[in-house]
């Protein structure tokens, strides 16, 4: 795909790509289970690590990660919706207030439907990137200044990241994270987070049919139920992370390109 090209600064004169919307809402299968449970999820999509050719927005990924990411699962392999990501990046690194404004709108707007459908709104800026959203201040809104937790303090927003906890401690009371398992997490690293309520997502390839037939859109096999002496619990199920318990792996099946993956970042069981 072709990388659009645009200055590397912000120009008034210059309009940001055309987007439909910042936050998919409905379209996800594990977003649409989290609804069983009372929530509506809202989800950014960016173009993530470096596939924009603008800028790297998964500074801790590991070669596997880059292979085995979920942008290529299910629609996401889709030019188009390729494209989309690709858009809704350019807003965030080259229209900061422009991208700042259009997302401080839908999050306003997710609330008030909720509201109105009996639903708990909750968001996951991150769904392709990991960006250290506590560390960023918003331009552009009634809330320039502030970070997006602060500006909607009664809103959970949750992640997940390749950042170890030290990396990323003291967070805002209504973000939730879970750490990222790859080939590059240490035994070390693994320990460090659980003992420290942060839940571990660990990618596993588990199918005894080696993701043919009926398998090769989703395999059924069943998770291990313990892995490194911890439970694991699947989080297929739904995506509603702030709701697990603590000190559990969060097992999820290989999806897209992570079934083939032989880097080490997906667990073959």
């Amino acid at each position: 795909m072709t990388v659009q090209t645009l200055p590397l600064v912000n120009n008034e004169n210059l309009a940001p790509p055309s987007i439909s919307y910042l936050l998919t809402i409905g379209n996800d299968p594990k977003t649409i289970k989290g609804e069983k449970l009372g929530y509506k999820t809202g989800i950014l999509y960016l173009s993530p690590a470096d596939q924009s050719g603008i800028v790297n927005l998964c500074q801790r990924a590991s070669a596997g990660c880059a292979i085995a990411c979920l942008n290529t699962a299910g629609r996401g392999k889709m030019s188009g919706v390729q494209k989309a990501r690709l858009n809704k990046t350019i807003w965030f690194v080259r229209f900061k207030p422009q991208f700042w404004a259009r997302l401080v709108k839908e999050i306003k707007a997710l609330i008030n439907r909720c509201k109105k459908l009996g639903f708990i709104p909750v968001i996951r800026l991150n769904g392709t990137s990991d960006n250290l959203w506590e560390r960023m201040h918003i331009k552009g809104t009634e809330f320039d200044g502030l970070t997006i937790f602060e500006a909607f303090p009664d809103v959970q927003f949750y992640d997940y990241t390749k950042y170890t906890y030290p990396e990323r401690e003291n967070l805002p009371n209504n973000y939730h994270l879970t750490y990222s398992y790859s080939e590059d997490t240490t035994p070390e690293i693994l320990h460090e987070n659980l003992a420290n309520g942060r839940n571990v997502a660990v990618v596993f390839n588990v199918c005894k049919f080696d993701n043919k037939g009926k398998h090769h859109i989703k395999c059924t096999c069943p998770l291990p139920s313990k892995w490194h002496g911890y439970n694991v619990i699947s989080g297929d199920d739904s995506d509603i992370r702030f709701d697990d318990p603590q000190g559990v792996i969060i097992g999820l099946h290989a999806k897209g390109e992570a079934r083939t993956d032989t880097s080490g970042f997906v667990v073959n069981i």
